[in-house]
């Protein structure tokens, strides 16, 4: 189980000293003591000689470390820089920059680009676990800022202008919160039927227990016919009516926004979604051992 110990820079300076204990550490998380060959499957491995990382598989004949398959795969970072990175990701709640997580680390800053996208990668909710139900709020929002002139470089730029609201050619994000669980679930969305509203919705909600909170947008008009439905009229500057509000996705959105502006200033459409990954999965897991949890899922779910 998670607990709710931070592990902070200080805390993984003084843990991780040498690559050994990094090493010694992941192996234990992956196969308390027991190593098992990625390739084949076999138990009961043996250690290479003269070799703090590498172990040899009898049945298959191959050498293997605990970064293969895992965030860590073909590293030629020391463990330790890694285990620092996701202490400083985890730790900074606006998000920081691969600018200043390379000034940090002392490293490129394409490689701490790299490094982060591989630890965003384990904060990554492939199933989720129960469908919400009880109160879901449901929301939507646009990310973008003006669009270069002459910039042609498309996967690096959003290519979005700087109107406001429904209707932008900014790229749109949809989002809900289960009100009693806090939990959050955003994903990028580049259109608003009903239909597209309904499929994200359906994936995530229990609509047979759950009542849907949303604002007057005409794409949710038609969710009274399928599922509990209450409106809140923004259009007449009604923001709370007796519980009714989408006030707790708002007010995700205004983190992922200040991450954006704050830390990450401009970022492609290619790769959004990893950034509102992880701001769900900071959002979800607040006061928890995120350090730790990155870490299980770095090294056995990717």
């Amino acid at each position: 189980m998670i607990n709710k110990k931070f592990m902070d820079i200080v805390s993984v300076f003084q843990k991780f000293k040498i690559q050994k204990q990094a090493i010694k550490h992941l192996e234990k998380v992956r196969w308390n003591k027991k190593p098992v060959c990625p390739y084949c499957g076999s138990v009961g491995a043996t250690k290479v000689k003269d070799s703090d990382r590498y172990h040899h598989c009898g049945a298959c004949n191959k050498q293997f470390s605990v970064t293969v398959n895992t965030i860590f795969h073909d590293t030629r970072l020391p463990l330790q820089k890694w285990l620092l990175a996701i202490a400083i990701i985890t730790n900074a709640k606006k998000g920081i920059s691969s600018r200043e997580l390379a000034r940090q680390l002392d490293v490129n800053k394409d490689t701490a680009w790299r490094m982060q996208m591989k630890i965003r990668q384990a904060m990554q909710d492939k199933e989720q676990a129960t469908l919400f139900t009880g109160i879901v709020e449901c929301d939507e929002c646009y990310i973008g800022g003006k669009k270069k002139k002459g910039d042609k470089k498309k996967d690096d730029n959003d290519d979005f202008t700087n109107k406001r609201g429904r209707g932008t050619d900014k790229q749109g994000v949809i989002g809900a919160v289960e009100r009693e669980s806090g939990k959050v679930i955003a994903q990028k969305q580049d259109k608003f039927t009903f239909e597209e509203l309904k499929a994200f919705l359906m994936q995530n909600t229990d609509f047979e227990k759950a009542t849907l909170y949303t604002d007057d947008f005409t794409g949710y008009k038609p969710f009274k016919k399928i599922v509990s439905h209450a409106v809140i009229n923004h259009g007449k500057r009604e923001y709370a009516k007796n519980g009714i509000h989408t006030n707790t996705i708002e007010g995700f959105w205004g983190i992922f926004k200040r991450a954006i502006v704050g830390s990450y200033h401009k970022l492609s459409v290619k790769h959004l979604d990893a950034y509102i990954q992880e701001c769900c999965f900071k959002y979800n897991n607040r006061g928890l051992d995120m350090f730790s949890m990155i870490i299980v899922n770095g090294i056995k779910n990717c």
